[in-house]
């Protein structure tokens, strides 16, 4: 059986999703899920916990699910894409199926091989001197060299994913996907289809959502809501604020904490109750939401520089969250690595202090997420 990766975050899945998962099913037997657990790249807790949002994938089709962990999942599309390709490598894919403004994966391995080039290294200092955030210092030095191109959110982590296939010297094939009729963060739904971005805001607004979410994924999103365990950055502010003032000396050593922001942040969350009023004062033309909302998401999980540098160098398990009955056999060849946990009782034997104290990490920032939004946990995989 040949494995077809996804890089999945499911906050929630959406009928954009379903298509994604179809066309994957097409490149191989196996469609394995790599999904962002608690806490996801753009910088926000996830909307629904990582156990609802796994049974939504494998109720919609997905025959192996693994955790991305939230040293991965809650950071730069460079480091996001790592831990997802190493994970996806260990899983011996021989496929990975990713959407893409463009879907042009020949010009994105070219536009990979230009960037290792000393003029776009040049350019992109340049740009950086500039006060540019590192994404549209990325893109702005890429279109100086073509004029022609033009680079979007997916564009850019389809960048982060090939250059994470060389990263860990893999074999993994990339396939681009045109993403169809909506953009990344768009609120504006066109026929069924609406981005995660714009279901969300109306899921807040307490407005109906239904057309753009196949029906496993509401029946589960409908007994959530109806439970009231929908989640959002602003409920953690209290536990973010205290981190801050708490802990104000070790900020400096947070991951992607720039040389004085930590001052920044202390003066605001002294000053402000209200996480509206704080968020708007931390915010800039250099330090854009989605970097800032990492920011505080490290503050709150406390993902430090330096386990950063850690998570770079091996990927430390990868943890089974559940499967189909064709994914159990797929999974059958690959016992032997012990890196891949489907069950807690072994860990001890099975992982290295160092990288047990890495699982135990992800798991201490899944109880942080249970302090606002308590669920559930499992200890085996989902069987379906």
């Amino acid at each position: 059986m040949e494995g077809v990766g996804i890089v999945v975050e499911y906050n929630p899945f959406h009928n954009g999703h379903k298509y994604h998962l179809s066309m994957a099913k097409k490149a191989g037997d196996v469609v394995i899920g790599v999904m962002s657990g608690d806490y996801v790249q753009r910088g926000e807790v996830a909307l629904v916990n990582r156990w609802e949002r796994a049974e939504m994938a494998l109720k919609n089709g997905v025959d192996i699910l693994v955790e991305l962990p939230s040293f991965y999942s809650c950071q730069s599309a460079e480091i996001f894409a790592i831990g997802a390709i190493g994970i996806l490598d260990i899983l011996e894919v021989k496929h990975i199926v990713f959407g893409s403004e463009s879907g042009d994966v020949k010009e994105l391995l070219n536009l990979v091989e230009v960037g290792e080039t000393s003029e776009f290294k040049e350019k992109l200092l340049e740009n950086l001197k500039m006060g540019l955030s590192y994404p549209s210092a990325y893109s702005k030095s890429l279109k100086e060299i073509n004029q022609n191109l033009e680079l979007k959110s997916n564009d850019i982590l389809g960048l982060e994913y090939i250059k994470a296939i060389k990263y860990w010297k893999s074999n993994i094939n990339p396939i681009g996907l045109k993403r169809e009729k909506v953009g990344f963060y768009e609120k504006i739904g066109i026929e069924n289809i609406m981005s995660a971005t714009g279901i969300r805001e109306l899921i807040k607004n307490g407005k109906d959502f239904k057309d753009y979410i196949p029906e496993p994924s509401k029946e589960i999103l409908d007994e959530i809501i109806k439970n009231k365990k929908i989640t959002f950055l602003e409920n953690y502010y209290y536990l973010i604020r205290y981190n801050i003032i708490n802990n104000y000396d070790n900020l400096k050593n947070i991951q992607d904490m720039e040389i004085g922001y930590e001052n920044k942040l202390y003066e605001m969350a002294c000053k402000y109750e209200n996480f509206k009023d704080f968020f708007e004062n931390i915010i800039s033309k250099r330090m854009t939401i989605g970097r800032v909302q990492r920011i505080l998401i490290h503050i709150l999980i406390n993902l430090t520089k330096d386990l950063t540098k850690e998570i770079k160098e091996e990927i430390p398990y990868v943890r089974v969250m559940g499967f189909s009955q064709k994914g159990r056999e797929y999974l059958k060849r690959l016992k032997d690595d012990k890196r891949i946990i489907t069950s807690m009782k072994n860990i001890k034997k099975t992982l290295s202090e160092n990288n047990r104290e890495k699982f135990e990490f992800n798991e201490k920032a899944s109880l942080i997420y249970k302090m606002v939004n308590n669920y559930e946990d499992r200890k085996i995989p989902i069987m379906y």
